[in-house]
């Protein structure tokens, strides 16, 4: 479908202009019930037409837990180098993707090229350097179904944080004096807001001095060494991830403090 509306230029399109656009676009106009004669008539007093059935392709910071892993590369590639972010407090929501084949995030990890190719989109959608980080919360079984082995490198791709349990009653009456929880997030979430806009506006880049990178190498030498010992590839391969996501993490902590 096309939109007809005034252009800016009181005097219309030059020639040249009229010829580059008729020719473009009069396949389309006549596929909808217009000519090119109408089609030059209009252009040529000053008239534009618009093509309604462009998408624009929005960016999306935050995703959602249950996708398709089309639809994962999908918004990885329009949001580049802005990433992704999928949140979810019950690990079940994201598992279901996982057994669906649909949410195998092992690629995405090194920031390595993913791409699909299904008939339904007639071309391949291809995310050249994919930006992902997945935060999840659940219970330990939730956790074996989604990671059920720890041979298939998804394991070591993520740092698990395990906490016992404290059980004690919390009021959630309201306390005279005393913030709020919404109101003492959002500031919390507005402080977040403005250090990503922040670090937008003006890119950093974080470097470890030699004598971190001298610890960092000494530490995880020597953890290679004693998990070497047990004769087994999985425990090898979970450290030396485990070394870059500990640099990942040292090089995001430096910036938000």
């Amino acid at each position: 479908m096309f939109a007809l509306g005034r252009s800016e230029r009181r005097k219309g399109f030059s020639k040249e202009e009229l010829e580059k656009l008729a020719s473009v676009m009069a396949a389309k106009i006549v596929g909808n019930g217009y000519t090119r004669q109408e089609l030059q008539k209009g252009l040529s007093s000053g008239y534009q037409y618009v093509d309604l059935s462009y998408k624009p392709e929005h960016l999306y910071l935050c995703g959602a837990p249950s996708t398709s892993k089309n639809q994962l590369i999908r918004r990885l590639k329009i949001n580049g180098k802005l990433g992704l972010i999928i949140n979810t407090s019950e690990l079940d929501m994201i598992s279901g993707a996982m057994k669906q084949k649909c949410g195998h995030h092992d690629d995405v990890f090194h920031h390595e090229s993913i791409s699909t190719d299904y008939k339904i989109d007639d071309q391949i959608i291809c995310a050249e350097d994919p930006h992902l980080a997945l935060s999840f919360t659940g219970t330990p079984n939730q956790l074996a179904f989604f990671i059920p082995s720890l041979n298939n490198g998804l394991y070591s791709r993520f740092a698990i944080l395990t906490a016992e349990s404290r059980w004690k009653y919390r009021s959630t009456a309201p306390i005279k004096g005393k913030e709020d929880y919404d109101t003492f997030f959002k500031k919390l979430s507005g402080e977040v807001l403005d250090m990503f806009l922040f670090l937008q506006q003006s890119p950093t880049e974080v470097t470890l001095s030699d004598s971190q990178w001298e610890e960092h190498t000494a530490y995880f030498s020597q953890l290679l060494n004693e998990v070497a010992c047990e004769k087994a590839d999985a425990p090898g391969s979970i450290v030396l991830r485990a070394a870059l996501i500990v640099a990942r993490i040292a090089c995001r902590t430096f910036v938000v403090s």
